[in-house]
């Protein structure tokens, strides 16, 4: 399993919101410019984000976007939820593929599958902007 950049840049994106929470609202072009990523694809990042409620927007000169919850209440597995969907090696243990013919790995690929969402639903925002990973 492989993250797309969708998920790495996206996960950059709200630990840069996180790590800046007490300055209010942080505009795209800012993240973008810190971060070193296009703007025009952050925005669609923003979106997916804003529209799972993980973070919220204000327009204006002052506006931009603003991380909704504590930091402690957001998991990276959340996060990556939002940009990436379920978070799984195989269709067969996701459950978006009826698989009638349980083969001999898919045991296997339900554990790792298990493990990997246990990891990053373990991991909150708190923790990697307090370096506690």
């Amino acid at each position: 399993m492989k993250l797309s950049t969708r998920g790495r840049y996206g996960l950059r994106a709200m630990c840069y919101l996180a790590s800046n929470k007490n300055k209010g609202y942080i505009s795209v072009s800012e993240i973008s410019d810190k971060l070193n990523l296009s703007e025009n694809y952050l925005e669609q990042l923003i979106r997916l984000l804003k529209n799972e409620g993980l973070i919220k927007s204000q327009r204006g000169p002052k506006g931009g976007y603003m991380i909704t919850k504590d930091l402690k209440d957001i998991s990276v597995g959340e996060v990556l939820r939002a940009l990436e969907g379920n978070i799984t090696m195989s269709e067969c243990v996701s459950g978006s593929y009826d698989c009638y013919n349980k083969c001999d790995a898919y045991s296997v690929f339900n554990r790792i599958d298990q493990v990997i969402n246990d990891a990053v639903d373990s991991i909150t925002l708190e923790n990697i902007i307090n370096q506690e990973v």
